[in-house]
């Protein structure tokens, strides 16, 4: 019996591993649940949030979406940033789209940009696309990404 388990252990154990890694590795990079966080093969990637009176200082590093309505100082990498009309954010960021409804400050590298209407953005910002509402305050540098 013993020699029977060690035949059939190393053929179900790599077949077992591959099929989760590359079903991680799929859904990571092709499945989004509407809101801009990329789901997990256990489930999505719930979005995060940093709430009002609450402060933050460090590094984030996310494939998922944050909303920042408290304060964030530091540098972040997420896929998706939204900074509520309470929010805060100083720092270096770099992430594919960030809405802004509060304020910002630093250096943002991103693709989609919308700054709202009562949104104060100061710093270096680099962005494929922006949106700016009526009302919005931008100050600093803009570049434009070809």
């Amino acid at each position: 019996m013993a020699s029977t388990n060690e035949t059939i252990q190393p053929v179900s154990e790599p077949v077992v591993t591959e099929v989760d890694t590359a079903a991680t590795e799929m859904e990571y990079a092709q499945a989004s649940n509407g809101n801009g966080a990329v789901k997990s093969a256990n489930g999505n990637l719930k979005p995060s949030i940093i709430s009002e009176g609450f402060e933050f200082i460090g590094e984030i590093r996310s494939s998922g979406y944050l909303t920042i309505d408290g304060t964030v100082r530091g540098t972040l990498a997420l896929h998706s940033i939204q900074i509520g009309v309470s929010g805060v954010l100083d720092g270096n960021v770099t992430c594919d789209t960030m809405n802004v409804k509060g304020n910002f400050s630093g250096a943002l590298d991103c693709r989609d940009l919308t700054i709202g209407s009562r949104a104060v953005v100061d710093g270096k910002v680099s962005f494929k696309s922006i949106t700016i509402q009526r009302g919005g305050v931008v100050k600093g540098e803009l570049k434009k990404k070809a």
